[in-house]
């Protein structure tokens, strides 16, 4: 009994069972029909079987022809769903290639970031620039190093910064190969940081509170083969190799406005 109200209660197993029990009285039916003319003339007292024939020859055929169409229609039913469940399957493969696939693809409007670097003024390009690439990466700070010569010495100087708090106003210069940004300019590679020295990144302030940056990018800026300024940006989640490019891809277009 209590396997009797399992089955019940799984739809597929019900199913089933309704399918055997229909099939069941089909076959029952048809017996039953066979025999008629025969029941009535034997046992229903009819004189001729030959007349019980005639009569019952349209219910016979009627018969017939409706439990035909019902066993196509279930048979069409089990494989439209089926169908419809292969169909749901494959869409959702395609739905997951899809969607990985747009992962992998830019977000970076680039004719956007070149009109609004374009539209700045001399003295608002860098700012305006690095404003972009941190809105754009979701970085909680950011700045833009240019490289030039400073007392005879090969220097890469601050000229623009996001969410970063100046002391004094006094200019932050690095000498070729100090601190991790002259590093980039000497080496020309990129660096990703995710162990930070302590004190390397300031606490960004917001209206929720102050938190630490994760992770510093660091990305040289080429013309060529010469680099001509350094990236580096702080972000709370690590960045991608898409963001990666994206970061690469901006500071390119900002240097080539120099």
């Amino acid at each position: 009994m209590e396997r009797l109200l399992q089955t019940l209660k799984d739809p597929s197993k019900l199913s089933l069972l309704l399918s055997a029990l229909f099939y069941v009285g089909l076959v029952s039916s048809a017996y039953v029909l066979v025999t008629l003319p025969h029941d009535l003339v034997f046992k229903g007292g009819m004189i001729s079987t030959g007349l019980a024939t005639l009569v019952y020859t349209k219910l016979f055929i009627t018969l017939i022809i409706t439990f035909g169409l019902g066993i196509f229609a279930i048979n069409t039913t089990n494989k439209a769903k089926k169908e419809i469940v292969v169909f749901k399957e494959k869409k959702n493969e395609a739905t997951t290639t899809t969607n990985g696939d747009t992962a992998g693809q830019s977000s970076f409007d680039t004719q956007a970031f070149t009109r609004a670097i374009k539209g700045a003024t001399p003295d608002q390009l860098f700012q305006v620039g690095i404003n972009h690439i941190c809105k754009t990466l979701d970085a909680g700070q950011g700045a833009f190093y240019l490289l030039g010569d400073i007392d005879g010495k090969r220097v890469v100087e601050m000229k623009s910064a996001f969410a970063i708090p100046f002391e004094n106003n006094e200019p932050i210069v690095y000498e070729l190969g100090e601190g991790l940004v002259g590093q980039c300019a000497v080496t020309g590679k990129s660096m990703l940081l995710d162990e930070l020295p302590e004190g390397y990144t300031n606490a960004i302030v917001s209206g929720l509170g102050m938190a630490a940056p994760k992770y510093i990018l660091i990305i040289p800026v080429k013309k060529g083969e010469v680099i001509t300024a350094v990236l580096e940006i702080a972000t709370f989640s690590k960045p991608t190799s898409n963001n990666q490019k994206e970061a690469e891809q901006m500071a390119k277009l900002l240097a080539e406005q120099i």
